[in-house]
């Protein structure tokens, strides 16, 4: 099943936290791929606090050191699962780039922060 990953956010100026907010809970989908996806879209959003919330410093290495040029654009094409990780598989649908989001099955499933440990990027 293809799923599509757009900016939720698109009307929606993300502002800066001001003292008289009070910091957003973050909820995280018990499902290895629906939260593959909230990173992506927090990704795709410019959402940098949601994105360290989702994901392991390393895992924000390569997103950083890709940058986020057509971040919006990406399509999940596909799920698999191997030795407690469940890979994500998305297409990016102006590049043609892919990119695999690997999630720990157990941490997801915990509804745990930083359960994406490892993202690659192929041509």
């Amino acid at each position: 099943m293809k799923t599509t990953i757009r900016n939720r956010a698109a009307a929606v100026a993300i502002a800066g936290t001001t003292a008289a907010q009070q910091p957003q809970s973050v909820h995280y989908p018990t499902d290895a791929a629906d939260y593959a996806d909230e990173l992506v879209i927090a990704w795709g959003q410019g959402n940098i606090s949601r994105v360290e919330a989702f994901a392991s410093k390393g895992a924000i290495a390569v997103l950083s050191n890709h940058g986020n040029a057509d971040a919006t654009h990406w399509d999940r094409t596909g799920v698999e699962g191997a030795a407690g990780t469940t890979y994500v598989n998305y297409e990016n649908t102006v590049t043609g780039e892919t990119m695999a989001v690997g999630v720990s099955s157990e941490a997801a499933a915990n509804g745990e922060a930083n359960a994406v440990h490892k993202i690659q990027f192929s041509d």
